[in-house]
């Protein structure tokens, strides 16, 4: 979630140059953007190799998931103490862990013998890609004049959304042309030049320790673990969709329990001497709103895009790179229409761009809801196309709303929370679409698979979209079946999420009405 990210450095990195520093050169500027792009890359590069993947390790949904999540969590999990630790350790020595720890990760995963191994790559990854995304920009704008570090932030921003944008073609063309683990190994490659320049050409900034003690650079470290787990709780109940049915009690226990470690959380962070963020802050209007909004968009930005990448490859027989080109329409609206949100915001008030922008997600994941067998290529990029805008317009929009109202000394906290949020979103919007997808299939299956002896015992093959397995141990005609009943699943999910899209529109439009706008 770039926005969230560089809220997050804008409003705690120093906008005038640290006395005594030397201003960096421009290699260093150079690798730096490097590095923030292999991030940026790695959020959605992962998608496009995943059916692959998923076929050489004869992986379930469940598997598939935390491949993509794992990423997340670990992000989620050290989003804010980062923070702190920057203070304790130095930006410059944090970034250099973080980078390494990402490089690690990535190699983890470029050799993986099975999906453990890749989902706690990518655990690892997600860790140090935290450290960079924050710590780059932060020893960057530090090092510069307040002007040019404004103008910084939004070359920044460019790298970030355009590296992510780039994601899918990228992440098609190394799958096809060298296979998935290309994906992977392309990160250790040039981090293993990124980090010695750093190491050279970055001055250490260690903070004195009596400016690393103060409450600044505490943290809560019960109220992070009781989120991440009750995140875990509820993501993993979700994922066992793919054994067994929703009524089964290993799936609704298991986030119940989930919910009941955030009812836990709500009643620790009254209590807690360094929340979570400054809830104070976050009860003021529009807030509840348009964090509400954010993380809709940001489930459906997670789950939808997961669940294309395997229909399209799995039962539309798509290849890696036309996948990647398809769901590139997306992206490239996305960064195109995320400076026009703010705009527009300007010009007709932020209930107005919000209920635009899902106005515009809805009907794109209705298109969406209406792909069959047969449908090419083209019909389905127009509708990523629509996609991206609308997601262009919702979050840039949503995220301004909220710091708009946010006090000068609160902007720090406020923001490094909405990077968890953020992060929160992509996990929940994989779990609960693929939840109602996994459900949708099992339905179907069951509905269409009479004719099939012993179909029971595929229904766990069928709910994770192994279509192409299936035709080769089964034959084309169970193939057949199992294709369409996954399409059905991965349909419904998409018209379901139109629905929920649609009301949360309709209700931000006379919610948040004119705020934002600019008269005169």
């Amino acid at each position: 979630m770039p926005w969230s990210t560089l809220s997050d450095v804008r409003h705690n990195a120093p906008m005038t140059a640290v006395p005594g520093q030397a201003r960096l050169p421009v290699t260093v500027i150079v690798v730096f953007a490097a590095a923030q792009a292999l991030a940026g890359l790695d959020m959605s590069i992962m998608n496009v190799a995943l059916p692959v993947i998923q076929r050489q390790f004869d992986a379930g949904m469940m598997q598939v998931q935390w491949s993509v999540m794992a990423y997340m969590v670990a992000g989620a999990a050290l989003a804010l103490p980062f923070g702190a630790l920057g203070d304790r350790l130095g930006r410059r020595r944090l970034y250099l862990i973080g980078t390494s720890t990402f490089a690690v990760g990535s190699l983890v995963c470029a050799t993986a013998p099975s999906m453990g191994f890749l989902i706690a790559g990518r655990a690892i990854a997600g860790a140090g890609s935290v450290a960079m995304g924050a710590l780059a920009l932060a020893m960057l704008v530090s090092s510069v004049t307040r002007e040019q570090g404004a103008r910084l932030i939004g070359i920044w921003a460019a790298v970030t959304a355009g590296a992510s944008a780039l994601g899918p073609i990228v992440g098609g063309v190394l799958v096809t042309a060298l296979g998935w683990r290309s994906v992977f190994g392309i990160n250790v490659i040039l981090l293993a030049a990124i980090i010695p320049i750093v190491r050279l050409k970055v001055a250490a900034d260690i903070r004195a320790p009596e400016q690393a003690t103060g409450s600044e650079s505490r943290i809560d470290g019960l109220g992070i673990g009781l989120l991440v787990l009750g995140m875990l709780l509820i993501s993993g109940g979700l994922s066992l969709l793919e054994y067994v049915p929703i009524h089964d009690a290993r799936v609704w226990g298991t986030a119940a329990m989930g919910v009941a470690v955030m009812g836990a959380l709500a009643i620790q962070q009254r209590r807690s001497r360094v929340p979570l963020t400054d809830w104070a802050v976050m009860r003021r209007a529009p807030i509840p709103v348009t964090l509400t909004l954010l993380i809709v968009l940001g489930m459906v930005l997670s789950g939808a895009f997961l669940q294309q990448a395997l229909l399209v490859q799995n039962v539309l027989g798509f290849t890696p790179l036309m996948a990647g080109l398809v769901m590139f329409a997306a992206s490239a609206t996305l960064v195109a229409f995320s400076p026009l949100s703010p705009r527009l915001m300007a010009r007709v008030g932020l209930g107005l761009t919000c209920a635009l922008g899902l106005g515009c997600t809805a009907v794109a994941l209705w298109l969406l809801s209406t792909v069959q067998v047969t449908t090419g290529p083209a019909p389905i990029a127009g509708a990523f196309l629509l996609l991206g805008a609308g997601l262009g317009l919702g979050m840039p929009a949503t995220q301004a709303g909220t710091m708009a109202v946010v006090p000068r000394e609160a902007m720090g906290a406020v923001s490094g929370f909405l990077t968890l949020i953020g992060l929160m979103a992509a996990v929940l919007g994989i779990s609960v679409i693929g939840a109602i997808s996994a459900h949708e299939v099992r339905m179907a299956w069951e509905a269409t698979s009479s004719s099939i002896s012993d179909a029971s015992s595929l229904t766990s093959q069928v709910v994770s979209g192994e279509i192409p397995q299936l035709a080769a141990a089964q034959g084309a005609q169970v193939a057949g079946l199992a294709g369409q009943a996954y399409l059905i699943g991965v349909t419904d999910a998409m018209r379901i999420a139109a629905v929920a899209v649609a009301i949360a529109g309709a209700i931000a439009w006379p919610t948040l009405g004119r705020r934002g706008r600019i008269t005169g």
